[in-house]
Protein backbone atom coordinates (compact mmCIF):
# COMPACT_ATOMS: atom_id res chain seq x y z
CA UNK A 1 0.00 0.00 0.00
CA UNK A 2 1.22 3.60 -0.70
CA UNK A 3 1.51 6.59 1.17
CA UNK A 4 0.46 9.74 -0.43
CA UNK A 5 3.81 12.46 -0.09
CA UNK A 6 1.22 14.88 2.43
CA UNK A 7 0.14 12.21 4.62
CA UNK A 8 3.61 11.38 5.29
CA UNK A 9 4.90 14.47 5.51
CA UNK A 10 1.71 15.56 8.10
CA UNK A 11 2.52 12.02 10.06
CA UNK A 12 6.30 13.09 10.24
CA UNK A 13 4.82 16.78 11.91
CA UNK A 14 2.37 15.39 14.37
CA UNK A 15 5.33 12.51 15.86
CA UNK A 16 7.86 15.53 15.97
CA UNK A 17 5.71 17.49 17.81
CA UNK A 18 4.89 13.68 20.41
CA UNK A 19 8.90 13.53 20.48
CA UNK A 20 8.86 16.96 21.12
CA UNK A 21 6.66 16.77 24.07
CA UNK A 22 8.12 13.38 25.34
CA UNK A 23 11.32 15.11 25.98
CA UNK A 24 9.30 18.30 27.78
CA UNK A 25 7.76 16.30 30.12
CA UNK A 26 10.93 13.91 30.84
CA UNK A 27 13.44 16.68 30.94
CA UNK A 28 11.43 19.58 32.81
CA UNK A 29 12.03 18.03 36.22
CA UNK A 30 15.68 19.24 35.95
CA UNK A 31 14.70 22.53 36.19
CA UNK A 32 12.24 21.63 38.84
CA UNK A 33 14.36 19.61 41.04
CA UNK A 34 15.97 22.46 43.41
CA UNK A 35 12.48 24.24 44.08
CA UNK A 36 10.79 20.40 44.64
CA UNK A 37 13.90 19.85 46.97
CA UNK A 38 12.44 23.06 49.31
CA UNK A 39 9.61 22.51 49.23
CA UNK A 40 9.08 19.26 50.32
CA UNK A 41 11.99 18.57 52.15
CA UNK A 42 13.93 16.33 49.99
CA UNK A 43 17.40 15.33 50.35
CA UNK A 44 19.36 15.13 46.85
CA UNK A 45 19.84 11.39 47.04
CA UNK A 46 15.81 11.04 46.88
CA UNK A 47 15.75 13.88 44.39
CA UNK A 48 18.23 11.80 42.43
CA UNK A 49 15.57 8.42 42.74
CA UNK A 50 12.69 10.97 41.98
CA UNK A 51 14.76 12.23 38.71
CA UNK A 52 16.52 9.37 37.22
CA UNK A 53 15.62 5.81 38.75
CA UNK A 54 11.93 6.27 39.00
CA UNK A 55 11.62 7.24 35.18
CA UNK A 56 14.12 4.61 33.93
CA UNK A 57 12.70 1.88 35.91
CA UNK A 58 9.85 0.71 33.87
CA UNK A 59 10.77 2.83 30.95
CA UNK A 60 13.65 0.80 30.08
CA UNK A 61 12.36 -2.88 30.88
CA UNK A 62 8.80 -2.07 28.97
CA UNK A 63 10.76 -1.16 25.74
CA UNK A 64 11.34 -4.62 24.65
CA UNK A 65 7.92 -6.09 24.56
CA UNK A 66 6.41 -2.71 23.70
CA UNK A 67 8.70 -2.90 20.87
CA UNK A 68 7.32 -6.52 19.89
CA UNK A 69 3.50 -5.19 20.37
CA UNK A 70 4.10 -2.16 18.10
CA UNK A 71 5.17 -4.83 15.14
CA UNK A 72 1.89 -6.70 16.06
CA UNK A 73 -1.03 -3.83 16.37
CA UNK A 74 -1.97 -0.14 15.43
CA UNK A 75 0.88 1.80 15.90
CA UNK A 76 -0.92 5.12 15.99
CA UNK A 77 -3.52 4.06 19.03
CA UNK A 78 0.27 2.69 20.67
CA UNK A 79 1.58 6.24 20.29
CA UNK A 80 -1.89 7.94 21.52
CA UNK A 81 -2.00 5.90 24.56
CA UNK A 82 1.59 6.66 25.61
CA UNK A 83 1.06 9.72 25.09
CA UNK A 84 -1.98 10.13 27.05
CA UNK A 85 -0.69 7.87 29.57
CA UNK A 86 2.85 10.28 30.35
CA UNK A 87 0.77 13.09 30.08
CA UNK A 88 -1.72 12.87 32.51
CA UNK A 89 1.37 11.21 34.64
CA UNK A 90 3.44 14.59 34.44
CA UNK A 91 0.16 16.66 35.70
CA UNK A 92 0.05 14.08 38.95
CA UNK A 93 3.41 14.81 39.22
CA UNK A 94 1.97 18.22 40.24
CA UNK A 95 -0.01 17.18 42.20
CA UNK A 96 2.23 15.42 44.79
CA UNK A 97 2.55 15.70 48.36
CA UNK A 98 5.47 13.75 49.30
CA UNK A 99 8.22 11.81 47.72
CA UNK A 100 6.62 8.80 47.14
CA UNK A 101 3.30 10.21 45.19
CA UNK A 102 6.04 12.38 43.27
CA UNK A 103 8.62 9.01 42.57
CA UNK A 104 5.43 6.95 41.42
CA UNK A 105 4.25 9.40 39.32
CA UNK A 106 7.77 9.63 37.92
CA UNK A 107 7.16 6.01 37.11
CA UNK A 108 4.18 6.36 35.23
CA UNK A 109 5.48 9.03 32.63
CA UNK A 110 8.65 6.54 32.08
CA UNK A 111 5.75 3.77 31.63
CA UNK A 112 3.86 6.23 29.17
CA UNK A 113 7.03 7.01 26.90
CA UNK A 114 8.30 3.54 27.27
CA UNK A 115 5.61 2.94 24.23
CA UNK A 116 5.95 6.37 22.00
CA UNK A 117 9.75 6.11 20.50
CA UNK A 118 9.84 2.16 19.06
CA UNK A 119 6.10 2.65 17.12
CA UNK A 120 7.10 6.08 16.14
CA UNK A 121 10.24 4.57 14.65
CA UNK A 122 8.45 1.98 13.27
CA UNK A 123 5.98 4.22 11.53
CA UNK A 124 8.21 6.29 9.72
CA UNK A 125 9.76 3.46 8.18
CA UNK A 126 7.05 2.54 6.92
CA UNK A 127 5.35 5.91 5.98
CA UNK A 128 9.07 6.94 4.02
CA UNK A 129 10.99 5.05 1.67
CA UNK A 130 15.04 3.95 2.22
CA UNK A 131 15.95 6.74 0.10
CA UNK A 132 13.83 9.79 2.40
CA UNK A 133 14.51 7.93 5.78
CA UNK A 134 17.31 9.36 7.20
CA UNK A 135 15.97 12.68 6.54
CA UNK A 136 12.52 11.82 8.13
CA UNK A 137 14.36 10.74 11.18
CA UNK A 138 16.61 14.19 10.92
CA UNK A 139 13.61 16.03 10.87
CA UNK A 140 12.07 13.56 13.84
CA UNK A 141 14.73 14.36 16.17
CA UNK A 142 14.87 17.94 15.96
CA UNK A 143 12.01 17.54 18.48
CA UNK A 144 14.77 15.97 20.79
CA UNK A 145 16.59 19.39 21.97
CA UNK A 146 13.89 21.87 20.83
CA UNK A 147 11.71 19.97 23.88
CA UNK A 148 14.94 20.28 26.37
CA UNK A 149 14.72 23.78 25.17
CA UNK A 150 11.11 24.66 26.59
CA UNK A 151 11.75 22.40 29.69
CA UNK A 152 14.13 24.29 30.64
CA UNK A 153 13.08 27.53 29.15
CA UNK A 154 9.87 27.14 30.03
CA UNK A 155 9.88 24.98 33.28
CA UNK A 156 11.95 28.20 34.58
CA UNK A 157 10.06 30.77 33.67
CA UNK A 158 6.78 29.08 35.36
CA UNK A 159 8.55 28.07 38.28
CA UNK A 160 9.99 31.79 38.39
CA UNK A 161 6.64 33.45 38.15
CA UNK A 162 4.33 30.99 40.09
CA UNK A 163 5.39 27.09 41.23
CA UNK A 164 6.75 23.91 40.45
CA UNK A 165 3.21 22.16 40.77
CA UNK A 166 2.00 24.95 37.67
CA UNK A 167 5.15 24.13 35.79
CA UNK A 168 4.27 20.36 35.27
CA UNK A 169 0.33 21.14 34.90
CA UNK A 170 1.41 23.00 32.00
CA UNK A 171 3.83 20.93 30.69
CA UNK A 172 1.44 17.36 30.60
CA UNK A 173 -1.77 19.23 29.34
CA UNK A 174 -1.29 19.85 26.03
CA UNK A 175 0.07 16.27 25.82
CA UNK A 176 -3.54 15.09 25.88
CA UNK A 177 -5.07 17.29 23.26
CA UNK A 178 -2.16 15.79 21.25
CA UNK A 179 -3.04 12.58 22.13
CA UNK A 180 -6.88 12.70 20.56
CA UNK A 181 -5.18 14.09 17.23
CA UNK A 182 -2.85 11.00 17.04
CA UNK A 183 -5.87 8.66 17.26
CA UNK A 184 -8.29 10.71 15.79
CA UNK A 185 -6.32 12.01 12.23
CA UNK A 186 -3.05 9.47 11.91
CA UNK A 187 -3.17 6.55 9.68
CA UNK A 188 -1.84 2.99 10.27
CA UNK A 189 0.24 2.12 6.80
CA UNK A 190 -0.89 -1.34 6.53
CA UNK A 191 2.37 -3.93 5.63
CA UNK A 192 2.58 -5.93 2.81
CA UNK A 193 1.20 -9.12 3.35
CA UNK A 194 4.07 -10.72 3.06
CA UNK A 195 6.05 -8.72 5.60
CA UNK A 196 5.15 -10.56 9.06
CA UNK A 197 7.18 -9.77 11.53
CA UNK A 198 10.36 -11.81 12.13
CA UNK A 199 11.25 -14.39 14.38
CA UNK A 200 13.21 -13.79 17.24
CA UNK A 201 16.88 -14.03 17.49
CA UNK A 202 18.14 -17.55 17.95
CA UNK A 203 19.82 -18.31 21.20
CA UNK A 204 23.05 -19.07 19.37
CA UNK A 205 23.39 -15.91 17.34
CA UNK A 206 23.00 -13.56 20.51
CA UNK A 207 25.71 -15.90 22.25
CA UNK A 208 27.90 -15.17 19.20
CA UNK A 209 26.90 -11.50 19.76
CA UNK A 210 27.83 -12.06 23.42
CA UNK A 211 31.44 -12.99 22.37
CA UNK A 212 32.34 -9.87 20.90
CA UNK A 213 34.11 -7.53 22.86
CA UNK A 214 33.77 -4.31 20.80
CA UNK A 215 30.05 -4.83 21.50
CA UNK A 216 30.51 -4.95 25.32
CA UNK A 217 33.00 -2.09 25.22
CA UNK A 218 30.32 -0.08 23.15
CA UNK A 219 27.77 -0.45 25.82
CA UNK A 220 30.05 0.36 28.60
CA UNK A 221 31.35 3.15 26.80
CA UNK A 222 27.59 4.48 26.15
CA UNK A 223 26.60 3.68 29.32
CA UNK A 224 28.59 5.53 31.12
CA UNK A 225 28.70 8.97 29.00
CA UNK A 226 25.09 8.61 29.93
CA UNK A 227 25.70 7.88 33.64
CA UNK A 228 27.53 11.31 34.22
CA UNK A 229 25.19 13.25 31.76
CA UNK A 230 21.83 12.67 33.52
CA UNK A 231 23.59 12.29 36.41
CA UNK A 232 24.40 16.33 36.08
CA UNK A 233 21.59 17.11 34.01
CA UNK A 234 19.18 16.50 36.92
CA UNK A 235 21.09 18.77 39.11
CA UNK A 236 21.71 21.75 36.59
CA UNK A 237 19.30 24.14 38.75
CA UNK A 238 20.70 22.67 42.19
CA UNK A 239 24.41 23.50 40.35
CA UNK A 240 23.78 27.12 38.97
CA UNK A 241 20.86 28.14 41.48
CA UNK A 242 23.49 27.05 44.93
CA UNK A 243 26.89 28.23 43.28
CA UNK A 244 25.94 31.08 41.08
CA UNK A 245 22.30 32.32 42.99
CA UNK A 246 21.25 32.18 38.80
CA UNK A 247 16.96 32.49 39.11
CA UNK A 248 14.70 29.78 37.27
CA UNK A 249 13.54 31.88 34.68
CA UNK A 250 16.94 33.54 33.54
CA UNK A 251 18.87 29.78 34.03
CA UNK A 252 15.93 28.28 32.08
CA UNK A 253 16.59 30.11 28.64
CA UNK A 254 20.46 29.70 29.35
CA UNK A 255 20.20 26.11 29.89
CA UNK A 256 17.87 25.55 27.21
CA UNK A 257 20.04 27.84 24.26
CA UNK A 258 22.87 25.83 25.24
CA UNK A 259 22.02 22.17 25.77
CA UNK A 260 19.45 22.28 22.45
CA UNK A 261 22.34 23.75 20.24
CA UNK A 262 25.25 21.93 21.50
CA UNK A 263 23.17 18.72 22.00
CA UNK A 264 21.83 19.02 18.54
CA UNK A 265 25.20 20.08 17.16
CA UNK A 266 27.40 16.76 18.60
CA UNK A 267 24.97 14.56 17.29
CA UNK A 268 25.42 15.87 13.60
CA UNK A 269 28.78 16.14 14.15
CA UNK A 270 29.68 12.54 15.02
CA UNK A 271 27.65 11.04 12.32
CA UNK A 272 29.57 13.39 9.76
CA UNK A 273 32.95 12.70 11.00
CA UNK A 274 32.44 9.24 11.76
CA UNK A 275 30.98 8.45 7.92
CA UNK A 276 34.19 10.30 6.55
CA UNK A 277 36.39 8.38 8.85
CA UNK A 278 35.32 5.40 8.22
CA UNK A 279 36.24 5.65 4.62
CA UNK A 280 40.21 5.73 5.96
CA UNK A 281 39.95 3.42 8.94
CA UNK A 282 37.52 1.35 10.83
CA UNK A 283 38.40 1.86 13.62
CA UNK A 284 38.43 5.56 13.79
CA UNK A 285 34.85 5.23 13.71
CA UNK A 286 35.31 4.85 17.24
CA UNK A 287 38.44 6.63 18.49
CA UNK A 288 37.04 9.90 17.49
CA UNK A 289 34.33 9.92 20.34
CA UNK A 290 36.69 8.36 23.13
CA UNK A 291 39.19 11.05 21.65
CA UNK A 292 36.20 13.88 21.98
CA UNK A 293 35.48 12.97 25.36
CA UNK A 294 38.92 13.54 26.51
CA UNK A 295 39.33 16.94 25.36
CA UNK A 296 36.43 17.82 26.74
CA UNK A 297 37.32 17.18 30.05
CA UNK A 298 39.10 20.60 31.18
CA UNK A 299 36.54 22.35 29.49
CA UNK A 300 33.96 20.20 31.90
CA UNK A 301 36.40 21.07 34.97
CA UNK A 302 36.20 24.94 34.16
CA UNK A 303 33.01 25.59 33.42
CA UNK A 304 32.54 23.81 37.34
CA UNK A 305 34.78 25.53 38.81
CA UNK A 306 34.29 29.32 36.74
CA UNK A 307 32.99 32.19 39.04
CA UNK A 308 31.42 33.85 36.31
CA UNK A 309 27.67 32.49 35.41
CA UNK A 310 27.76 32.69 31.19
CA UNK A 311 31.22 31.62 31.13
CA UNK A 312 30.03 28.75 32.92
CA UNK A 313 27.15 27.70 30.80
CA UNK A 314 28.94 28.21 27.60
CA UNK A 315 32.40 26.20 28.89
CA UNK A 316 29.86 23.06 29.92
CA UNK A 317 28.76 23.12 25.77
CA UNK A 318 31.77 21.10 24.98
CA UNK A 319 31.11 18.17 27.20
CA UNK A 320 27.61 18.25 25.91
CA UNK A 321 28.56 18.34 22.34
CA UNK A 322 30.59 15.05 23.39
CA UNK A 323 27.77 13.44 25.22
CA UNK A 324 25.91 13.37 21.90
CA UNK A 325 28.76 13.19 19.58
CA UNK A 326 28.78 9.35 19.73
CA UNK A 327 25.39 8.45 19.11
CA UNK A 328 25.85 8.20 15.18
CA UNK A 329 29.63 6.11 15.51
CA UNK A 330 28.01 3.93 18.09
CA UNK A 331 24.20 3.00 16.53
CA UNK A 332 25.84 2.41 13.19
CA UNK A 333 28.78 0.02 14.66
CA UNK A 334 26.45 -2.07 16.97
CA UNK A 335 24.53 -2.62 13.68
CA UNK A 336 27.21 -3.58 11.74
CA UNK A 337 28.58 -5.93 14.82
CA UNK A 338 25.13 -8.03 14.78
CA UNK A 339 23.93 -10.33 12.25
CA UNK A 340 20.99 -9.65 9.96
CA UNK A 341 18.28 -11.68 12.54
CA UNK A 342 19.89 -10.26 15.37
CA UNK A 343 20.17 -6.33 14.72
CA UNK A 344 16.97 -5.26 16.77
CA UNK A 345 17.70 -7.60 19.89
CA UNK A 346 21.26 -6.08 19.80
CA UNK A 347 20.01 -2.48 19.82
CA UNK A 348 17.64 -3.25 22.63
CA UNK A 349 19.60 -4.82 24.99
CA UNK A 350 22.56 -1.80 24.37
CA UNK A 351 19.37 0.53 24.72
CA UNK A 352 18.51 -1.29 27.96
CA UNK A 353 21.78 -1.59 29.78
CA UNK A 354 22.75 2.40 28.74
CA UNK A 355 19.02 3.60 29.84
CA UNK A 356 18.32 1.94 32.98
CA UNK A 357 22.06 2.18 34.25
CA UNK A 358 22.83 5.96 33.04
CA UNK A 359 19.82 7.07 32.66
CA UNK A 360 18.74 5.45 36.41
CA UNK A 361 21.37 5.04 38.34
CA UNK A 362 23.32 8.25 37.59
CA UNK A 363 21.30 10.94 39.20
CA UNK A 364 20.91 8.57 42.29
CA UNK A 365 24.89 8.57 42.10
CA UNK A 366 24.98 12.20 41.96
CA UNK A 367 22.81 12.90 44.74
CA UNK A 368 24.08 10.38 47.02
CA UNK A 369 27.39 12.07 46.33
CA UNK A 370 26.22 15.59 46.90
CA UNK A 371 24.39 14.61 50.23
CA UNK A 372 27.27 12.74 51.29
CA UNK A 373 29.72 16.01 50.73
CA UNK A 374 27.09 18.21 52.50
CA UNK A 375 26.75 15.93 55.48
CA UNK A 376 30.39 15.78 55.88
CA UNK A 377 30.72 19.45 55.23
CA UNK A 378 28.14 20.16 58.14
CA UNK A 379 29.17 17.42 60.79
CA UNK A 380 26.01 15.67 60.39
CA UNK A 381 25.53 11.93 60.59
CA UNK A 382 24.14 11.23 57.32
CA UNK A 383 21.68 12.83 54.18
CA UNK A 384 18.85 12.90 56.72
CA UNK A 385 20.44 14.79 59.53
CA UNK A 386 21.52 17.34 57.72
CA UNK A 387 18.19 18.04 55.65
CA UNK A 388 16.31 18.06 59.00
CA UNK A 389 18.82 20.17 60.33
CA UNK A 390 18.84 22.66 57.60
CA UNK A 391 14.58 22.62 56.91
CA UNK A 392 14.14 25.19 59.77
CA UNK A 393 16.77 27.70 58.46
CA UNK A 394 14.62 27.47 54.75
CA UNK A 395 13.67 30.88 53.34
CA UNK A 396 14.70 34.63 54.47
CA UNK A 397 16.27 32.78 57.61
CA UNK A 398 18.24 30.52 55.60
CA UNK A 399 21.20 29.53 57.77
CA UNK A 400 24.55 30.56 55.81
CA UNK A 401 26.31 27.65 56.96
CA UNK A 402 23.98 25.05 55.15
CA UNK A 403 23.81 26.87 51.98
CA UNK A 404 27.75 26.82 51.70
CA UNK A 405 27.99 23.15 52.76
CA UNK A 406 25.09 22.62 49.81
CA UNK A 407 27.00 24.35 47.40
CA UNK A 408 30.15 22.94 47.70
CA UNK A 409 28.55 19.44 47.84
CA UNK A 410 27.11 20.02 44.52
CA UNK A 411 30.29 20.94 42.96
CA UNK A 412 32.11 18.40 44.36
CA UNK A 413 29.48 15.54 43.60
CA UNK A 414 29.58 16.49 39.83
CA UNK A 415 33.54 16.88 39.52
CA UNK A 416 33.99 13.73 40.57
CA UNK A 417 31.03 12.45 38.51
CA UNK A 418 33.10 14.07 35.29
CA UNK A 419 35.94 11.80 35.61
CA UNK A 420 33.53 8.78 34.72
CA UNK A 421 33.72 10.13 30.91
CA UNK A 422 37.19 9.30 31.03
CA UNK A 423 36.51 5.69 31.85
CA UNK A 424 33.82 5.86 29.22
CA UNK A 425 36.65 7.57 26.47
CA UNK A 426 39.02 4.19 27.32
CA UNK A 427 35.73 1.92 26.72
CA UNK A 428 35.56 3.88 23.07
CA UNK A 429 39.30 3.74 22.41
CA UNK A 430 39.31 -0.15 23.05
CA UNK A 431 36.40 -1.18 21.15
CA UNK A 432 38.62 0.94 17.95
CA UNK A 433 41.23 -1.44 18.47
CA UNK A 434 39.01 -4.60 17.89
CA UNK A 435 35.94 -3.48 15.80
CA UNK A 436 37.30 -4.71 12.28
CA UNK A 437 37.81 -7.83 13.87
CA UNK A 438 34.60 -8.46 15.20
CA UNK A 439 32.08 -6.74 12.34
CA UNK A 440 29.78 -9.43 10.95
CA UNK A 441 28.84 -6.80 7.90
CA UNK A 442 31.55 -3.89 7.54
CA UNK A 443 29.22 -2.24 5.33
CA UNK A 444 27.06 -1.49 8.24
CA UNK A 445 29.39 0.82 9.92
Amino acid sequence: MTTSKGSAHYALALLTLVVLLNFLDRQIVAILAEPIKRDLNLTDSQVGLMAGLSFALLYTTLGIPLAWLADRWRRPQIIAISIALWSAMTVLCGMAGNFFQLFLARVGVGVGEAGSGPASHSLLSDLFPPERRAGAFGVYGLGIPVGAFVAYAGGGWIVENFDWRTAFVLAGAPGLIVAALVALTLKEPRRQAGSAPAPAPPPGALRALAQKSTYWHLVAGATLVAFVAYGFASFYGAFFVRIHGMGYGELGVALGVMVGISGALGAWLGGVVADRARKRAVGAVLAIPGIILIAAAPFFLAGLYIEEKYASIALLAAPTIAATFYYGPTFSSVQGLALPHTRAMAAAVFVFISSLIGMGLGPVFAGALSDTFAAQAFAQVDARAFADACALALGEGRAAGCAAAEASAIRSAIVTLSFFNLWAAAHFLLAARTLRRDLADEQAV
